[in-house]
């Protein structure tokens, strides 16, 4: 599904020059759970943001699906965003003045799905993350772990094939940690490919496979 080749990405900042990532190869299967661990600064996200094509790579190949995404337009990529790729983030992302429901509906009402159409699908994320008793609620007025879920929702409305978690439990205690985890995995079992970004090897750990990265190389698998 995924495969990645030498790729490499550089920031300038001022006169000098951060080098995030170099020369990563690596291969993720369809209907894998992999955790990605590696300390703050390692690259770990921006290996998350060119995975979903959030970003791109100074120099590589990233393959999806057998296709180098360097031959899609920035159109093409905003689809696959949109249809193939979920997103989960530490900070939850959500916005504040509008329902659970409404946050979890955006990614359709951006794709234009008609109204008739995206209630159902909004309602079965909803039913997947237990959150249906609190889908009138705002961001603001449930807790952290509902606001994770929330996200995990909307990152699932659209139906993708992969989800990308950013430290998804980065800001919960760690019960309420143990549970997105839980979740994550159910969501793995149903054959989608999960990538959990985290700094917490006892985390990673409990993925299929881990891998290791460091100054912006994979150390270690």
């Amino acid at each position: 599904m995924i495969e990645l080749i030498d790729i490499s990405k550089t920031y300038h900042l001022g006169d000098s020059d951060v080098y995030a990532l170099d020369e990563v190869n690596l291969s993720i299967d369809d209907g894998e759970f992999l955790g990605i661990v590696g300390p703050s600064g390692s690259g770990k996200s921006t290996l998350m943001n060119i995975m979903g094509v959030l970003d791109v790579a100074d120099s590589g190949i990233y393959l999806l699906d057998g296709t180098s995404v360097e031959s899609y337009s920035a159109a093409e990529l905003a689809r696959i965003r949109n249809r193939h790729i979920g997103f989960v983030f530490q900070n939850f992302n959500l916005i504040g003045r509008m329902s659970i429901e409404e946050n979890v509906e955006l990614p359709l009402i951006y794709r234009g799905m008609k109204a008739a159409e995206r209630g159902p699908l909004v309602e079965a994320a909803l039913e997947k993350v237990g959150l249906i008793d609190r889908r009138r609620h705002t961001p603001n007025n449930v807790s952290g772990g509902q606001q994770q879920r929330a996200a995990i929702a909307r990152a699932l409305v659209t139906e993708p094939s992969l989800i990308l978690a950013d430290e998804p439990t980065g800001n919960l205690d760690s019960h309420t940690g143990a549970e997105i985890v839980q979740l994550l995995h159910e969501l793995n079992a149903t054959g989608r490919t999960i990538v959990l970004i985290t700094h917490d090897s006892t985390l990673a750990a409990q993925t299929g496979r881990t891998v290791h990265i460091r100054d912006g190389k994979v150390a270690a698998e």
